[in-house]
C-alpha cells in the first residue's frame, strides 16, 4: 500500500481495540486507526473519507443495523467487516445478506488481513465499474444532445445544413470515441459485461464470457436462451423471475450456480439494472457476471474449518505466539470445565499446575516447539474444579503467510478411561489364563497367537507346536462344512458366533466343544483379532442324546414317538397360524395287522412295522414327520400345505393316494411276500384359535375310524363335506388332463373396443366342453390347473390356438391384437421363450398382433430373469399387458424396468365406478400412472354406459365388458370382426 489506510474501528472495549490494532500492525498494515464507541462519535467521524470500517456487533447505545444504514447512506461503497466475540454463524449469515462485507470472530483474527484485502479489492472494483458506467452515460447523453442541436439547426436554416451535418458528424465521432473507450474497458474487463435489449436478446456481450462459460460472445448474441441453458437447473427459474422483475431491479448482487466446461459446479455473481432513454422509456438492461467460485470455495473451506474445530470430539486449544488462549472448542470445555468466555485472552499457564515439576516440563515443551515445531507427551492439566486430569497432549506451531509463526494448537486425550482399562485388562488377563475353558486368540487369517493353559492341557499340543498354527489342526472331519461357512460369514460381518465343533486332540481322541468366537475391536472399531472360548461338552452331549432317544423315539422303528409327534405338531401349529397356512395330520393304521402278527409271530410283525415305516418315509416330502404312536398305528404330519383350505385338502389327498400306492408294492419280509392295505384319517388344521395338538390328533383318529367303516384301503377326512370337495378336485384334475388330450378345451374371445365402439382387440379365454357336465367355466378348473403343471399345458394349447387364428387370411390384415393370459408358473418355465417361438413359427402368426397378459405377482421373484424374457419377446413385436393392475403388490420401481405396453384395470375397481368415490379416485390414479409410463389402459368389466363415460372423460381407455360384448366362441367373434371391417 502506497499510503496508510484510514481504518474506522467501532469498538467499546479498549483492550479489544488495542489487540486489533496491534495484530494488524504485526501483519505489516500501514494504517491510521480511529476508534469510536458512541453514535455522537460516529456522526462526527463519518464526513471524513475512510478506506474500511471494522465494527463490533454489540456496542452499548448503538444498534448495528442502524449504524450500517447510516454508514452506507453516506458512503455506499465503504466496506464494513464485523469483528465480534459472540456473534453466532446463523446471525452472521443473516447480517451478510443486509450489507456487511464479511464477519469473523475476535478469536480468529488470523483471517482478518485477508478479509480486509479482499474487501478493499471488491470496493475498488465497484468504484471503477461505477466510474466506467458514469463515463459511458455521460458520453451517450452528450452525444445525444449534440445530435438534437444539429437537427434543430438544420430545420431552422437550410443554408446551415452543411455546418449542421459537420456538427453532427463531430457529435457522432465523439459518441463513437466514447463507445470505443467504453468497449475497450468492457472488452478487457475480467467480468462478463452484457447489454440486453427490451426483447431480452443480447445486444452486447464482452469477451470475458468465454473465460467464464466456455462459449464465445456469438453464442449469446445468437441464442437469447444461452444464459439460462448454462445455469444449474435448480437456479433457472430464479433467473427467469429476476429477468421478469428487472425493470424494477436495483444494484444488488444475485448468486447463481452453473456447470463449468470441466463439469465442476461453479458460482456466478450476477448484477443487472434497467436502462432508460432521455424520455424515461425503458430501453434494455445492463449488467455483469463474475465467477466467484474461488470465493465461495474459500468461504466453504472457512466454514468447514470452523465446524471441524467446533464439532471435533478432541479437546482443542488455540493460542497466539505469546501463549495467550484465543479459542477452545466445546470438547475442551467439557473435559476441563472452562467455557471459552472465561479463558479467551488468558495465558495457557491457567491449566498448568504451578509446581517445579511443571516448570521444567514447560521449558522442555518450548524447546521442542522452537526446534521441530511440535511436541507430544503425557502431562497432567488443571481442570476448573482444581482437579488434575492426566492427558496425552500434542502441541504444534501454526505458520501463517510467508511461514511466519502466529501461534499454537494443542489437542488433549483424556487418559483416565485408558488407565481404568489397563487395570481391568490386568484382571482379565489373570482370569483368562486361569480359566477352565479352552481360550485362544487368532489373527484375522485364523493363525493362533495366544492359548491359555487349559487349551494346552486339553489338546495335548505345546505352545511351540500351536503358536502360529491354524485351529484346523484340531479338526476331526466330523464338523459339518456349513458350520465353518456360518462361522466365517458371521466373523467377516463383525458378529459374534457360537456353535459346536467335533475336534480331535494330539493323541487322536475326539471330543465335542461348544465355542463362542468373537471379534476383538480396537477403540476405532477396527477388528484385529478373534477370541474363542470353548467348553468340552462331550459327556453332556452323550447323555442328552440317550435321554432324547429314550424320551422321543420309538425303540423298534427308530421313528419319533407320540411325545415327539405332539411337540412337532405344536411347532407346526404356531407356524401355520403365523403365516396363515394349513397343515394336516394323518392317522394311519395297517389293515389286518393283528391277523398277520398272530399268524407269523411277533418277529414277523416287528419286521413288517419296520418295513412299513421305511415305505412311509419314502412316500413323504422333506419336512414331513412320520411317527409310530402305538402298535400298528402311525401318525403322519404334513407341514405347510397351502394358504387355501381346499388346496391343502387336495394336496393331503394326493399324498394319501401316494401312500396307498406305495403299500401296494409287495413287501419282502424274510421268505414272505406281503401286499398290504391301510386306512387313513386326515384332519386339516388349524380349525380355530383354540386348536391344540391333542385336539388335532383326536380328529385324525375319528376320521381314521370313519375310513375303517368303509372297508380296507380307505381314506376319510374329518369333515364329510370337505372330503367330498377334495375328491371332486382330485377328479377334476384327473379329468382335465384327459380333456387336453381329447381336445375338449375351447377358445373364447371377448372384444376390446375404443371410445368410439370400434373393436381394436380381444382377450382369449379358455372354456372346457365337458362331455357330461357341459360347458365348465374357468373358475371351476383353472385354479386346480394352476396348482400343477397342467396350467403350462393349457397355456401352450391356448397360445397355439390363438396363433392359428391370427394366421388366418381373414385376420392377417386386421389391425387388432389378441391378448393371451400367461400364468407365472408357465412364464417361469426354462424353455418359455422357445415355446413362444415354436408357436409362432409353426403357424406363421405375426407377433405384432399378440399381447401377453401377466400379473403383478410375476415380478416378485427373479426380476432380472423376468426382464430378460420380456425384453427378448418385446423385441420380436409382442406386447405385454399388466393384468389385474392395482390388486397386486409389486412396486412402480419394478414396473418401470419392465417393457410393459398396457395396464389392465381389474374389474373389481370398475364395478363400483361412479358409485364408490374411493374406486373413482383409485381408477384416476391408475390412469395417471399409465400416462406417466406412456402405456395404454384396458378397463376390464365395463358393464354400464356410466362407467364407460367416466373412463372416456379421463383418458383414452380401451373397454372390455358385457356392455360391448360377452365372451363367445372365437369363430363367432372373428365373424363379427371381419364382417364389421369388410
Amino acid at each position: 500500500m502506497n499510503s496508510p489506510l484510514k481504518i474506522l474501528v467501532i469498538e467499546d472495549s479498549v483492550s479489544d481495540y488495542l489487540l486489533l490494532e496491534r495484530f494488524l500492525r504485526q501483519q505489516d498494515f500501514a494504517a491510521d486507526f480511529t476508534r469510536v464507541y458512541s453514535k455522537t462519535d460516529l456522526d462526527a467521524a463519518l464526513p471524513e473519507k475512510w478506506d474500511i470500517v471494522l465494527s463490533d456487533y454489540s456496542v452499548p447505545g448503538m444498534d448495528f443495523h442502524t449504524t450500517l444504514q447510516q454508514i452506507h447512506a453516506q458512503w455506499p461503497d465503504l466496506p464494513v467487516i464485523i469483528v465480534s466475540g459472540s456473534l453466532t454463524e446463523e446471525m452472521a449469515a443473516d447480517l451478510l445478506r443486509q450489507g456487511p462485507t464479511d464477519f469473523l470472530l475476535k478469536g480468529h483474527l488470523a483471517r482478518l488481513p485477508a478479509a480486509i484485502r479482499h474487501a478493499l479489492e471488491e470496493a475498488n472494483e465497484r468504484t471503477a465499474r461505477r466510474a466506467a458506467e458514469a463515463a459511458l452515460w455521460r458520453s451517450q447523453e452528450s452525444a445525444l444532445e449534440e445530435q438534437r442541436k444539429a437537427r434543430l439547426a438544420s430545420l431552422n436554416l437550410m443554408e446551415d445544413a452543411i455546418a449542421a451535418r459537420e456538427q453532427a458528424e463531430k457529435a457522432n465521432a465523439a459518441l463513437l470515441e466514447s463507445e470505443s473507450k467504453y468497449r475497450l474497458v468492457s472488452d478487457n474487463a475480467s467480468d462478463f459485461i452484457f447489454w440486453l435489449g427490451t426483447d431480452e436478446r443480447f445486444i452486447y456481450v464482452s469477451p470475458a464470457c468465454e473465460q467464464i462459460f466456455g462459449h464465445a460472445p456469438e453464442a449469446f448474441l445468437s441464442d437469447p436462451e444461452m444464459m439460462i441453458k448454462l445455469l444449474h437447473p435448480d437456479d433457472r427459474e430464479a433467473y427467469r423471475q429476476h429477468l421478469a422483475d428487472s425493470t424494477h431491479a436495483d444494484n444488488a448482487d444475485l448468486e447463481f450456480r452453473f456447470l463449468g466446461t470441466d463439469g465442476e459446479l461453479r458460482w456466478l455473481s450476477h448484477k443487472c439494472q434497467p436502462m432508460y432513454d432521455e424520455s424515461g422509456k425503458h430501453i434494455g438492461r445492463w449488467g455483469s457476471n463474475r465467477d466467484i467460485t474461488v470465493r465461495k470455495q474459500a468461504e466453504a473451506q472457512r466454514d468447514l474449518f470452523s465446524d471441524a474445530l467446533r464439532q471435533s470430539a478432541h479437546p482443542l486449544l488455540l493460542a497466539d505466539a505469546e501463549f495467550h488462549i484465543t479459542y477452545v472448542n466445546p470438547a475442551f470445555s467439557n473435559l476441563f470445565g472452562y467455557p471459552l468466555a472465561d479463558v479467551a485472552g488468558r495465558h495457557v499457564s491457567l491449566i498448568v499446575p504451578a509446581t517445579g515439576k511443571y516448570t521444567s516440563e514447560r521449558d522442555e515443551i518450548i524447546v521442542h516447539l522452537r526446534k521441530s515445531g511440535n511436541w507430544s507427551g503425557e502431562v497432567d492439566r488443571l481442570a476448573s474444579d482444581g482437579s488434575l486430569i492426566p492427558t496425552v497432549a500434542t502441541i504444534a506451531s501454526i505458520q501463517g503467510e510467508g511461514g511466519k509463526h502466529t501461534g499454537y494448537v494443542a489437542s488433549y486425550l483424556d487418559l483416565r478411561p485408558l488407565r481404568e482399562k489397563e487395570s481391568t485388562l490386568r484382571k482379565l488377563s489373570l482370569a483368562v489364563e486361569q480359566s477352565p475353558e479352552n481360550i485362544y486368540i487368532t489373527d484375522l487369517n485364523g493363525n493362533i497367537e495366544y492359548v491359555n493353559e487349559s487349551f494346552v492341557r486339553k489338546t495335548g499340543y505345546g505352545l511351540n507346536e500351536i503358536i502360529g498354527r491354524n485351529p484346523r489342526i484340531l479338526h476331526s472331519g466330523k464338523t459339518p462344512r456349513s458350520t465353518y461357512e456360518d462361522l466365517w460369514k458371521n466373523l467377516l460381518a463383525g458378529n459374534t458366533w457360537q456353535g459346536e465343533f467335533y475336534n480331535k486332540s494330539k493323541d487322536g481322541s475326539e471330543y465335542i466343544e461348544h465355542a463362542i468366537i468373537s471379534p476383538i475391536r480396537q477403540p476405532d472399531g477396527r477388528i484385529t483379532h478373534y477370541v474363542s472360548v470353548q467348553e468340552d461338552i462331550t459327556e453332556k452331549k452323550r447323555a442328552e442324546a440317550e435321554i432324547n432317544r429314550l424320551a422321543f423315539y420309538d425303540t423298534l422303528t427308530g421313528l419319533p414317538n407320540r411325545s415327539l409327534l405332539l411337540e412337532r405338531m405344536a411347532q407346526t401349529l404356531a407356524m401355520t397360524r403365523r403365516f396363515s397356512h394349513h397343515s394336516a395330520m394323518i392317522s394311519f393304521n395297517i389293515d389286518r395287522f393283528k391277523t398277520i402278527n398272530d399268524a407269523g409271530g411277533q418277529t414277523l410283525g416287528d419286521a413288517l412295522l419296520k418295513a412299513v415305516s421305511e415305505r412311509l418315509i419314502a412316500s413323504l416330502r422333506e419336512g414331513d414327520v412320520v411317527a409310530r404312536i402305538s402298535g400298528d398305528e402311525f401318525g403322519i404330519l404334513l407341514t405347510d400345505l397351502s394358504p387355501q383350505h381346499h388346496t391343502a385338502a387336495h394336496l393331503a389327498l394326493h399324498i394319501s393316494e401316494k401312500i396307498h400306492s406305495g403299500l401296494q408294492e409287495p413287501l419282502q419280509i424274510g421268505a414272505e411276500h406281503l401286499s398290504l392295505t391301510a386306512c387313513l384319517g386326515i384332519a386339516l388344521f388349524p380349525e380355530n384359535d383354540e386348536d391344540q395338538p391333542l385336539d388335532i390328533l383326536r380328529r385324525a383318529n375319528t376320521a381314521l375310524h370313519h375310513a375303517k367303516t368303509r372297508g380296507r384301503g380307505q381314506t376319510a377326512f374329518f369333515e364329510g363335506a370337505l372330503d367330498e370337495i377334495a375328491k371332486q378336485r382330485f377328479d377334476i384334475e384327473r379329468e382335465l388332463h384327459q380333456a387336453i388330450l381329447a381336445d375338449e378345451l375351447r377358445v373364447f374371445l371377448q372384444p376390446q373396443v375404443d371410445a368410439a365402439g370400434s373393436i381394436v382387440g380381444a382377450e382369449a379365454l379358455v372354456r372346457w366342453q365337458h362331455p357330461q357336465r357341459g360347458l365348465v367355466p374357468p373358475g371351476a378348473f383353472i385354479p386346480i390347473a394352476e396348482e400343477s403343471n397342467l396350467i403350462v399345458e393349457i397355456g401352450n394349447w391356448v397360445f397355439a390356438k390363438v396363433c392359428s387364428l391370427l394366421a388366418r387370411e381373414d385376420m392377417v390384415a386386421l389391425p387388432i391384437r389378441i391378448a393371451v393370459n400367461i400364468s407365472p408358473r408357465h412364464f417361469r418355465q426354462p424353455d418359455f421363450i422357445d415355446q413362444i417361438k415354436r408357436g409362432l413359427a409353426g403357424t406363421g402368426a405375426d407377433p405384432t398382433h399378440l399381447t401377453l397378459e401377466v400379473t403383478e405377482g410375476l415380478v416378485i421373484d427373479n426380476i432380472n430373469d423376468v426382464i430378460a424374457k420380456m425384453t427378448e419377446l418385446s423385441e420380436m413385436g409382442i406386447h405385454f399387458s399388466m393384468d389385474d393392475f392395482g390388486t397386486g403388490y409389486s412396486s412402480l420401481s419394478y414396473l418401470k424396468r419392465l417393457p410393459i405396453h398396457e395396464l389392465k384395470i381389474d374389474k373389481s375397481f370398475i364395478q363400483d365406478l361412479t358409485i364408490d368415490p374411493e374406486d373413482d379416485a383409485l381408477v384416476e390414479t391408475i390412469l395417471a400412472v399409465a400416462r406417466l409410463m406412456h402405456v395404454r389402459v384396458v378397463a376390464e368389466g365395463v358393464e354400464t354406459a356410466e362407467q364407460a363415460a367416466f373412463l372416456n372423460l379421463r383418458g383414452q381407455v380401451i373397454h372390455q365388458g358385457y356392455l360391448f360384448g360377452k365372451p363367445e366362441l372365437a369363430e363367432t367373434v372373428i365373424a363379427k370382426i371381419t364382417g364389421r371391417n369388410s
